[in-house]
């Protein structure tokens, strides 16, 4: 009988302590959801906290020592395109309207995933998928694709 008594309390014991060992972490998988939420949530602010300009914008984007050919640089007085007055508005909503030289494109903006790395600005006629390098107050610097192999390179600092 003792031994009976001892067996059954052994085998209890195995299987509490196996269904302990085996269940899952339920603060893992919220963590990372908190993570990756307060990715999208910092980025999100710090893109609709005010208008942003050009500051430089190239072709040919290899890293960022090499930026390529520049097409624009705020103050320069050789600049292949024109692009002072170009100002992006961002909303809340999700909605954006980007002024340039007199004519007005509005859209949609959104990250691609959690991590926030992606931009997608959804224009009325054209869909532009930027890779963010740097996001914060005083800076916004992506990559874009020119063509089917090459890059662009854009930053926009706040509108003063």
């Amino acid at each position: 009988m003792k031994v009976l008594l001892t067996m059954c309390t052994a085998i209890i014991f195995f299987i509490a302590c196996t269904k302990m060992e085996t269940a899952p972490a339920t603060d893992a998988l919220t963590a990372v959801s908190k993570a990756d939420l307060s990715i999208v949530k910092t980025r999100s602010a710090l893109l609709i906290s005010h208008p942003w300009i050009y500051q430089g914008f190239y072709f040919h984007y290899i890293d960022q020592q090499h930026k390529g050919d520049p097409q624009y640089v705020r103050g320069a007085h050789n600049n292949i395109i024109d692009l002072d007055e170009t100002k992006y508005f961002f909303k809340r909503d999700g909605s954006f309207v980007e002024y340039d030289g007199g004519y007005t494109y509005p859209g949609t903006w959104t990250f691609s995933d959690n991590t926030a790395s992606l931009l997608i600005l959804d224009y009325t006629y054209w869909k532009d998928k930027d890779s963010i390098l740097v996001l914060k107050s005083s800076l916004c610097s992506y990559t874009g694709s020119l063509g089917y192999h090459d890059r662009s390179y854009t930053e926009l600092i706040p509108l003063q």
